[in-house]
């Protein structure tokens, strides 16, 4: 699978968790081990927050301004 493949399917699980858990908040660590566990692609800490920048960029998601903590 191309890495480009792996981040979109990434940013799809990311956004897909949020959606369905939309007042839930975490970490790289945390999304990479609880919220894509159902992701058909295996995945690495550095592809998540490749990810999680990804979405950052284009505003689906938020960072808290005092963490390192991801939330919609």
């Amino acid at each position: 699978m191309k890495m480009t493949d792996i981040h979109s399917e990434i940013q799809s699980g990311i956004i897909n968790y949020l959606s369905v858990h939309p007042d839930a908040s975490g970490s790289v660590q945390r999304i990479c081990e609880q919220w894509l566990t159902n992701e058909k692609c295996a995945h690495n800490i550095f592809q998540v927050q490749t990810a999680v920048n990804s979405l950052l960029k284009r505003g689906e998601i938020h960072k808290h301004s005092d963490a390192d903590i991801y939330t919609l």
